[in-house]
C-alpha cells in the first residue's frame, strides 16, 4: 500500500483491518480527500473514490449476518455503482469499532451516512432514567427509608405503656410447654433405643457356641448355626463411548448436536447443504481458500451445537453454542490440504435413504461467449445476482438465463423458492458455453446462496 499516489495536501486518516469485497480481501484507506480500496495480496488499488462522488454510506448486516458498509457512488461516466464492504468478525468487536470509525470520518467529510453500529455489551437505558452513565446513577443521594428508625418507636411505647404483664406470663407458659416437650422427646428416644439394643443383643446370644449344664451335671451341646453364604460381589466395568476418529487426509467438517440442525458449508461457491442430527462428517475437496458457512439449531433446547474443521486430522477451528436456536457462522481460511497417509474413515452414521429427485433439465443453447447463470424451477422464485457491484434483481419462474457482465471475478447471490413444495430448484453457472457449477435444493421454501469465482 505504499504507492497510493497521495496529493501534496492529502494525508491518511485511518486504515481498516482486512475486509471482503466480492470475495477478495481488501483494506480500506480513508484519507483527507477520498476513500481508497486496496487489494491485500497484490497491493493494487481496486477503487479510488473521492468523497464528493459518494452518494450514501449505510451500515447494516447482510443475509448471513455479517456487519457491512454499503457505499453508493458515481463513476466518471455518470453511472451509479454500489460496493458492499464486509467487515470480518474479530475478537473484542474490533470490526464494529472499525465500522464506527469509518462512518465518523465519512460524516466529517460531508458524506451522507445512514445507520449506526452499537458494540455488543453496551448498556441500553430507558428514557425515564436519570443520568447517562452508571457512575452518575450511583452518585445520586439515596432517598430516606420509608420505615422510621426503631429507637423512636420502641422508646415511646415503653414509656406510654409501662404496665403489661401478660407477655411475661405467656413467656413462662411457653417455657413450661417447651420443657414438657423436651422431656417427652427424651423419654421416647430412650424407649426406642432400648428396643434397638434388645433386638441387636438377641441374635448374638443365639449365635454363641457353648454348652448348657443340667441338674445331673451332663453338658448338652447347643447346635452350631450354619453360616449364611454371602453373595459374591462382581466388579462392574464402565463401558465408555467409542472415540471418534478424525480423518487424517484432506479437509473435514464435523458437526455434532443431539437435536436437529441445518445450514450449509463450503468454499468457492460449492456449498454442501446440511440438515441432520447427531454427529456428522463432511469432506471439502478444497485448499488454499476461505471456508464459509452457517449452521443453526432447530429447537429451543440448551443442547450444545459443536462445529469443528480439521486439516490432516489437526483442528483448524472449534466452536460451539448452547443457546436456544443458536447459530454458528463460519469464516476461516485454510491452507494446502494435508495428507498423512491413508485416510481413516469416520464412523458412518445410519442415514435413512431418500429417493433422489429427478433434476434433469430440458436442453437449451447457452450463448457464447460470456458468463451466464441459469435458474430452473417450475414455481416462482426471487433473489439477486451481484458481480463487481452490479446487482440484478430476480423475480421469475420456469427456466431463465441471466447474463453476468464480467469476464472473470466473483459472482455472489441468493435465490429462494416461494412455495412449500418439494420440487427441485437448480442453479447452473456457465462460461463460454461450459458448465462450471451446479447446485440444487428440494426443501420447502429452500434458499441457495451463490459464491463462485469465475
Amino acid at each position: 500500500m505504499e504507492n497510493l499516489n497521495l496529493n501534496s495536501n492529502e494525508t491518511i486518516i485511518h486504515t481498516t483491518q482486512t475486509l471482503i469485497i466480492n470475495g477478495v480481501r481488501h483494506e480500506a484507506v480513508l484519507t483527507s480527500q477520498r476513500l481508497i480500496l486496496v487489494e491485500s495480496e497484490t497491493g493494487q488499488i481496486h477503487e479510488d473514490i473521492p468523497y464528493a462522488d459518494i452518494r450514501l454510506a449505510a451500515s447494516g448486516i447482510n443475509k448471513i449476518r455479517e456487519p457491512i458498509i454499503t457505499v453508493n457512488f458515481n463513476i466518471p461516466k455518470g453511472e451509479e455503482r454500489t460496493l458492499e464492504l464486509i467487515f470480518l468478525r474479530s475478537t473484542g468487536n474490533l470490526n464494529l469499532k472499525d465500522i464506527e470509525r469509518c462512518l465518523t470520518i465519512l460524516k466529517d467529510h460531508d458524506v451522507p451516512v445512514k445507520g449506526k453500529v452499537q458494540p455488543v455489551g453496551s448498556v441500553h437505558r430507558d428514557s425515564g432514567e436519570k443520568g447517562t452513565t452508571d457512575v452518575q446513577a450511583m452518585d445520586e443521594t439515596p432517598s430516606r427509608p420509608a420505615v422510621p428508625e426503631w429507637s423512636y418507636t420502641s422508646t415511646s411505647h415503653q414509656i406510654r405503656n409501662p404496665l403489661k404483664e401478660e407477655p411475661k406470663e405467656r413467656s413462662i407458659l411457653f417455657s413450661i410447654t417447651a420443657l414438657i416437650l423436651v422431656f417427652v422427646v427424651i423419654v421416647g428416644g430412650a424407649v426406642v433405643m432400648g428396643k434397638v439394643l434388645n433386638s441387636n443383643t438377641a441374635p448374638s446370644s443365639q449365635n454363641e457356641t457353648g454348652s448348657e449344664v443340667v441338674s445331673n451335671g451332663e453338658p448338652i451341646l447347643s447346635p452350631t448355626p450354619t453360616p449364611t453364604p454371602q453373595p459374591e460381589e462382581t466388579e462392574t466395568t464402565a463401558v465408555s463411548a467409542p472415540e471418534i476418529t478424525i480423518p487424517t487426509t484432506g479437509i473435514w467438517v464435523r458437526v455434532s448436536c443431539p437435536g436437529n440442525y441445518s445450514g450449509y458449508i463450503g468454499a468457492r461457491g460449492r456449498n454442501i447443504e446440511i440438515n441432520s442430527s447427531g454427529t456428522q462428517f463432511y469432506q471439502l475437496s478444497v485448499e488454499n481458500t476461505m471456508i464459509e458457512g452457517s449452521i443453526e439449531k432447530l429447537d429451543g433446547s440448551s443442547d450444545t451445537l459443536e462445529v469443528g474443521i480439521y486439516n490432516g486430522g489437526e483442528p483448524v477451528l472449534k466452536t460451539e453454542t448452547a443457546k436456544p436456536w443458536g447459530l454458528i457462522d463460519i469464516h476461516i481460511p485454510v491452507g494446502p490440504a494435508i495428507g498423512l497417509g491413508a485416510a481413516v474413515p469416520p464412523p458412518t452414521p445410519v442415514i435413512e435413504a431418500t429417493p433422489t429427485p429427478d433434476i434433469s433439465l430440458p436442453g437449451i443453447t447457452i450463448p457464447t461467449p460470456g458468463v451466464f447463470v441459469r435458474v430452473f424451477y417450475p414455481g416462482n422464485y426471487v433473489g439477486y445476482i451481484n458481480s463487481k457491484g452490479r446487482l440484478q434483481d430476480i423475480n421469475s419462474s420456469g427456466d431463465q438465463l441471466y447474463q453476468v457482465p464480467i469476464e472473470s471475478g466473483m459472482i455472489d447471490g441468493s435465490i429462494e423458492k416461494q412455495d412449500g413444495s418439494g420440487d427441485t430448484m437448480v442453479i447452473e453457472i456457465y462460461k463460454d458455453g461450459t458448465l462450471l457449477s451446479r447446485s440444487d435444493t428440494s426443501r420447502p421454501f429452500g434458499q441457495m446462496d451463490i459464491h463462485y469465482l469465475v
